[in-house]
């Protein structure tokens, strides 16, 4: 239980933010958090991956929720067949912040990115990125981490 109450914990933490960004910033604006570390900003994702590589709209939508199915399948294969906790949690944090970003981009056709790094690399800074984005990759790490350390214990 204590995964699906960390799935639905980010993807109502991270609608509440792109709520906020979206209805307190203007497209398109950046300022500075965390002593200049963070950029703030309010960028509409509407068909592009890690905003360089244009799909298309459609494409996007049907490959969030292909991903997504696949998470939720494997996520229900370890329930049931005893996957470590390690996985389940990382599951649940791609759960969480898919469900999130698949939720705008069909409810609204993009999805709302707020965060860039600010660093000297041009190319870095312009990736910008969500609380949804960081908990996918995050999560990534974290099922394949569990699924590495349970594999050599048999």
């Amino acid at each position: 239980m204590l995964s699906l109450t960390i799935a639905g914990g980010i993807f109502l933490l991270d609608y509440k933010i792109k709520e906020h960004i979206d209805s307190t910033r203007l497209q398109g604006s950046k300022e500075e958090v965390l002593g200049g570390r963070l950029l703030l900003r309010n960028c509409h994702n509407k068909d592009k991956i890690l905003g360089k590589v244009k799909i298309g709209r459609e494409n996007c939508q049907e490959l969030a929720a292909a991903g997504m199915g696949c998470v939720a399948g494997e996520y229900w294969h370890q329930l049931l067949h005893g996957g470590n906790k390690l996985s389940r949690a990382g599951l649940a944090m791609i759960l969480g912040g898919g469900m999130s970003n698949y939720t705008d981009r069909r409810n609204k056709g993009y999805v709302t990115d707020y965060v860039s790094l600010n660093v000297k690399n041009k190319e870095l800074r312009k990736i910008v990125f969500n609380l949804s984005d960081v908990c996918i990759a995050a999560g990534t790490i974290l099922w394949a981490a569990g699924n590495l350390f349970s594999d050599r214990k048999k």
